[in-house]
């Protein structure tokens, strides 16, 4: 029978050999660190198991393991890609509204701002004055109280 070399997933695997074998301790399982050959014989010393027996229960227990983590990482990265896709879709809309709105609101503000200031250039800019010296007085107002 083949040995499993799972200590590069022993920090996962760890919880599902601790779940089957409820006696082994944390501490063990820490000390054991995925080593194979270790844990079988840890297990056959608590649970009086035959060798064969706790070998196969182990490959069995970590071909599931196995399995069930490559299905898991392939849904992941579905789920990362309808993110991703999803956020595509989203600021393509933002980015038509965005037009949108400066086709629809903004441009057409501005042309009749345009249109107004070339038929009535002399009001603008008394209106532009008017409204400087406006803020002018209140921000001095303003610098006086604060002194």
């Amino acid at each position: 029978m083949s040995k499993p070399t799972f200590e590069s997933d022993w920090e996962g695997f760890k919880g599902h050999v601790a779940l089957k074998w409820d006696r082994l301790s944390n501490e063990e399982l820490l000390r054991i660190e995925g080593n194979f050959e270790n844990l079988v014989n840890l297990i056959v010393e608590k649970y009086g198991e035959t060798k064969e027996a706790v070998e196969k229960a182990l490959n069995e227990l970590y071909r599931s393991f196995r399995e069930r983590k490559d299905e898991l990482a392939g849904r992941t990265q579905e789920i990362a890609e309808t993110v991703k896709s999803k956020a595509r879709e989203l600021k393509d809309e933002a980015r038509e509204t965005i037009q949108r709105i400066r086709e629809q609101k903004i441009e057409p503000a501005v042309r009749k701002s345009e249109d107004y200031i070339k038929l009535h250039p002399f009001t603008a800019v008394l209106g532009a004055l008017g409204v400087g010296i406006l803020i002018g007085s209140l921000l001095g107002l303003r610098g006086r109280k604060d002194e």
